[in-house]
């Protein structure tokens, strides 16, 4: 299955990241097609597809078409997938519109609206209840894909910012 992803040049941070991890690993996404040039939500998703080695298809935009070269690549984009992801920042005209284009067009999506961040890393989510601890949190089954847990001595991780 082929997801396009569209979203604020804004939006960079690991929040998009684990969005876009959780929609590929629940529709089993087996190729990511996006916008070539823009950052934010689009970058994140170049970098994820690189780090889970899945295909890729980039749209570049073609000025042969001047001012529609934007509207012509989010459309061969939107052609091109079999559902979308949208990680909005409530603002960008540019996301709005694929999102419109998206509906008349049918396509299986998913939205996410969010602030953009005032941090780069360790943003997470916001916390709706407080943490608790029972002794049956214990996770028995091993770590998931979304959190590895791994044994590094104190030398290696030292090693790890180098």
């Amino acid at each position: 299955m082929r997801l396009s992803v569209h979203g604020s040049r804004t939006l960079e941070d690991e929040r998009v990241k684990v969005l876009l991890m959780n929609e590929i690993l629940e529709h089993k996404i087996t190729m990511i097609v996006t916008h070539a040039e823009p950052g934010g939500v689009c970058q994140v998703a170049r970098k994820l597809a690189k780090e889970m080695a899945l295909p890729l298809k980039l749209h570049f935009l073609n000025f042969k078409y001047r001012g529609g070269a934007f509207e012509r690549r989010s459309k061969a984009v939107l052609k091109d997938c079999d559902r979308a992801i949208f990680i909005h920042d409530g603002k960008s005209k540019g996301t709005t519109n694929e999102l419109r284009l998206a509906e008349k067009m049918n396509k299986a999506k998913t939205v996410h609206v969010m602030e953009k961040s005032e941090h780069k890393t360790s943003v997470g989510f916001g916390i709706e209840e407080p943490w608790d601890w029972k002794e049956d949190d214990q996770d028995d089954e091993g770590p998931s894909l979304l959190s590895e847990m791994v044994d590094v001595s104190e030398e290696e991780f030292m090693d790890l910012d180098e």
